[in-house]
């Protein structure tokens, strides 16, 4: 047996409206788009940061050159802060164990 559906996108068990939440997830959508560009910057900086300091200073908090020049090979997209505070924290877990 077939079910003839009069309108399209309508079924008997959906709703013909948008959900309430989808006009939330497009704000929420929107407001990240917009807010990208200065958590992009301000992750930047703080890895300018980084790379600004000695050495000493750097192996003080367990990072190294190199971890700096690969964040800056991360895609834009990524924040890279939050990439090298894991590779510090597996690091700190493996010198541990």
């Amino acid at each position: 047996m077939t079910t003839l559906v009069p309108f399209i996108g309508l079924a008997a068990d959906r709703p013909s409206h948008a959900s309430p939440s989808r006009p939330f997830r497009l704000l929420a959508a929107v407001t990240s788009a917009l807010l990208w560009l200065p958590r992009f910057w301000r992750a930047r900086s703080d890895l300018a940061a980084l790379a600004a300091m000695s050495e000493c200073e750097r192996r003080d908090v367990g990072v190294t050159a190199f971890d700096i020049e690969n964040m800056l090979a991360l895609p834009v997209d990524r924040d890279p802060t939050e990439v090298l505070a894991r590779v510090v924290d597996d690091r700190r877990h493996r010198r541990e164990s």
